[in-house]
This record gives structure tokens, sequence and C-alpha cells, in this order.
């Protein structure tokens, strides 16, 4: 099985920018600050790979690129912010999985993501892997043995999130009687897997890290397409049988609808030019985030097919947000 190393991940294609004559008719962007509008708050891993990206674009276009923290609504706040802001790239959203996962779950959102709002450049993802405390069994299968004689419980970091559609799409797959157990973030989660009280979590790579490293948890498989560099004798979920869990919760910029092309391409080729910078991939990675560059037309693709998938997740599981 190939590794995800960090020389693959900093191995990124050079994308070609604009010079010359080509530059001259670039559109005067920005005159002003540049808001990127983030759904959760400071200090989480969204948060602090969105200021990452922020302060490379500030060096980049000598105006401030700020980041401005709307929580709230499960991610629709933020999204609906930008949907309503004047579309002249001067308003941002960091667009996030959780905002595909919306459009299933959340009602009364006040805006529609395909309609309202154009996907301009995804520029990371982190995978998930999925643990245990040390105490339980040693490898998926064992934990799933497990479950058919007693009750098993997953953690999530509270309903609707990716921490309890990954459990729900393991629980819909093995046709095992798994016992949610939502938390009020992430954290609290972990606290308990620690602990013993809950068997088992789905939780993004660079938030548990340090307890993985520590032996304080362990890693049954990871949600990646290939083995990750960190947990290199740690199967995938596909390598396990498990063929839709090619999982990562991905980030990616997108603009209000409407937006002038040639800013929305503009903007694509400024986030590329900041992904070309090794010390800008190398600060993603020490965070848990892995480099990934895809352009106007194949993110639109990916939040496209991310709405019905998630959806037919939360349909058949009868999940709500509450």
């Amino acid at each position: 099985m190939t590794q995800l190393t960090r020389r693959s991940a900093l191995a990124l294609p050079l994308v070609p920018l604009l010079a010359g004559a080509a530059a001259a008719q670039q559109p005067a962007w920005p005159t002003r600050a540049v808001s990127i509008v983030v759904a959760f708050a400071p200090g989480g891993a969204a948060d602090v790979i969105a200021r990452i990206l922020a302060q490379r674009l500030s060096e980049q276009l000598g105006q401030a690129v700020v980041v401005d923290n709307r929580v709230g609504g499960g991610g629709t706040i933020s999204a609906a912010t930008v949907a309503r802001a004047a579309p002249d790239a001067h308003t941002v959203l960091l667009l996030t999985s959780a905002h595909a996962v919306n459009e299933s779950l959340a009602k009364n959102r006040g805006y529609e993501l395909e309609r309202d709002l154009t996907p301009v450049v995804q520029f990371a993802a982190t995978p998930y892997w999925l643990l245990v405390p040390p105490d339980r069994p040693t490898t998926l299968a064992g934990l799933l043995e497990l479950a058919k004689k007693q009750p098993v419980t997953f953690a999530s970091g509270g309903p609707g999130g990716l921490t309890h559609l990954l459990g729900e799409m393991l629980k819909q797959e093995t046709k095992l009687d798994l016992i949610h157990v939502p938390y009020r973030g992430n954290a609290p989660a972990v606290n308990d897997l620690m602990a013993g009280r809950v068997d088992m979590l789905f939780d993004n790579t660079g938030t548990v890290l340090e307890y993985v490293k520590a032996g304080k948890l362990r890693v049954l498989a990871s949600t990646s397409p290939q083995r990750l560099a960190a947990t290199p004798d740690v199967p995938t979920m596909l390598e396990l049988g498990f063929k839709d869990f090619n999982v990562s919760a991905w980030l990616g910029l997108a603009v209000p609808a409407g937006t002038d092309p040639a800013l929305v391409r503009r903007l694509y080729e400024e986030v590329a030019k900041a992904m070309n910078e090794p010390a800008v991939r190398n600060r993603l990675i020490s965070v848990g985030a892995e480099p990934a560059l895809k352009g106007p037309a194949d993110f639109q693709a990916l939040v496209k097919s991310e709405i019905p998938r998630w959806g037919a997740v939360i349909q058949a599981g009868g999940i709500t947000a509450e």
C-alpha cells in the first residue's frame, strides 16, 4: 500500500500564473480588506487552517485578509452571511464538508448552497481516524466482533457532524446496533474516550495526534485513500473492505453567486500561488491537514457530489440536528 507521505503532499503541481500582458487584464481586486468567514470558533482546526491561508494571502495581495468567525447554526450562519454579501470577492466563505451536510440536515438555512454560493477552490483536507481506548480490541474486526456480543458505543462531537455520520455509516454498513453518544463538541468526546466511558470515535487526525503519540488512544483505521505517514501500520477503511469510507473533511473558499468569473479566477490563482509555497504546505501538514488543490470546476463537482452522499446517510439513519 502506497503511503501518503510528506514528500508526496508537498509535490503538488505548480500552477501557471498570469504574467505580462495577461496580468494587466486582471480585475482590480482587492480594493479593501478581504474577510474569510469561518463557521467555527477561534482556535479550532478549521480556524487555524483558515488563518494559515489568510496570512499568506495578505502577504501576496498587500491587503489585509482577516478571519471572521461566525459560529452557530451548524455552519449556516457563516454561509448565509456570505450568500447575502456583495458579489465582489471581498467576503469569502471557508466552505467545508459541514456545509454540504447542512443541505440535508439544517432547515430554514436562509440560503441554498448550489444556488447562492460559488465554490472557488479547495486547498486542504483532513482525514479521520477510527479511535478506541487502549484497553479495547486492537483491530476493527475485533471491535465489531465485540459489538455482536455486547453493546458498543460510538461518540461524536454532536448530532449531524461528520464524527456522527461516520459512525452512522459504519452502523449502516455492518448492520450492528452501535449506540450513538453525542457530546457538545469533540473535546469532551475525546476526553471520555480516553477515560474509557465510550468505545470508539471517528475524529480528525490533527485533533487527536498528540493523544495517539502518547499512547492514550489507539488507531484502528483511517478514512484516507492511502495509509498515512503518521501511522504507516494502520490500515485504511478501504483496505478493510469498507468501500464507501474514503472520507476527508475538505476545506475551500466560496464566494457569493453572481461574482464576476474573472474575480473567481483571480481568487483561485492567488490561493494556488499560496499553496505552491512549501512553508504554507508545511504549516498545514503540521496541524494535521493535507494540502489538496482543486480549481473551480473540480471543487464545484466535489461539493455537488457530497450533498446527496451525506443526504443518503442522514435519511437512512433518521438523523436530525437535535
